[in-house]
């Protein structure tokens, strides 16, 4: 049986790349639906009596318009399993709880995931929301919300395996010596590549599970929320993968942030709206909830503002 994740590669499918003109440079960008299910946009309602939260930054202000890649997307967008033509994911419902509170509409813009940083310079998109983080690159030409999610690197192992009986993973070094597998572009394989101790197995396409299940590989290192989705079976259509396990908590915490185009003006007035959203949506419960639904809460959260 395969265990297969495809979240951060560039697929082109016959029939489904659209193409846009960037308005700076007359740059043509590749950026079409790496699927083939219509993004889904959601009729909200305000609280009778709730100032809604301004919606002036938007390209459109009645629609919140997000770059995400939802193939094979799980557990941030995703198509649903039950229901393929609708897309479900934690970053689902923290969009349509956005807009909620502005009184407005939600839609998730289809960008294959290696596109995003394009479609946003591109200004075809509001903001990108896709366990997105900041990183020096980036920092150069976008602009970032407050935090809304705590997370950390995770490392997962046979459960059979006794090489890591008693082993609680503090940094790196804990990989020397082992084939360890994670996503190409991922921040994991960032940090593993610091440690030349380390074989890195980056995956350019689908991530492969089944390897690690078959012995390719010594261990798996990334992101805490695929984990848990993945071989945990934490959250809808999610399948556990008995013959894993987690090691230890994560490790090397760090943020997921919404990003902005930095040379679009309108991202100067965006930016404090997606935030006084997110210190609602902090305040009342609302992450907190949906977290916990996604078997995602954890204590990390009280450092970015919730309990």
């Amino acid at each position: 049986m395969g265990y297969e994740l495809d979240r951060r590669t560039f697929l082109k499918r016959t029939g489904q790349l659209g193409s846009v003109l960037a308005t700076a440079g007359g740059l043509e960008l590749l950026m079409a639906a790496c699927g083939n299910v219509s993004t889904t946009t959601s009729t909200v309602a305000a609280t009778p009596g709730f100032t809604p939260v301004a919606s002036k930054g938007l390209m459109n202000p009645a629609v919140l318009q997000w770059g995400a890649d939802y193939v094979s997307g799980a557990p941030y967008v995703f198509q649903d399993p039950n229901n393929p033509g609708n897309l479900i994911g934690f970053e689902v419902e923290i969009a349509a709880a956005m807009a909620n509170l502005m009184g407005i509409l939600q839609k998730q813009i289809e960008v294959c995931y290696s596109n995003l940083e394009q479609a946003l310079a591109a200004n075809q998109v509001d903001m990108v929301m896709n366990g997105w983080e900041k990183t020096a690159d980036r920092q150069k030409t976008e602009l970032f919300s407050d935090p809304y999610y705590r997370y950390g690197q995770q490392v997962i192992v046979r459960a059979n395996d006794t090489r890591f009986n008693g082993v609680v993973p503090k940094s790196i070094t804990d990989l020397e010596g082992y084939k360890v597998g994670t996503g190409s572009g991922y921040l994991a394989q960032t940090l593993m590549q610091q440690d030349s101790k380390i074989k890195v197995v980056a995956y350019a396409g689908n991530i492969a599970f089944s390897d690690l299940v078959q012995g390719k590989l010594d261990a798996f290192f990334l992101d805490y929320p695929i984990a848990a989705y993945y071989v945990l079976g934490s959250g809808p259509g999610a399948t556990a993968i008995p013959q894993l396990k987690l090691l230890g908590e994560p490790i090397y915490p760090d943020n997921y942030y919404v990003a902005f185009n930095k040379s679009n003006p309108n991202a100067l007035l965006l930016m404090p709206e997606i935030n006084q959203a997110f210190a609602i949506l902090k305040k009342n419960g609302t992450l907190k909830q949906i977290y916990t639904k996604w078997k995602m809460w954890n204590s990390q959260q009280a450092v970015i503002g919730m309990v």
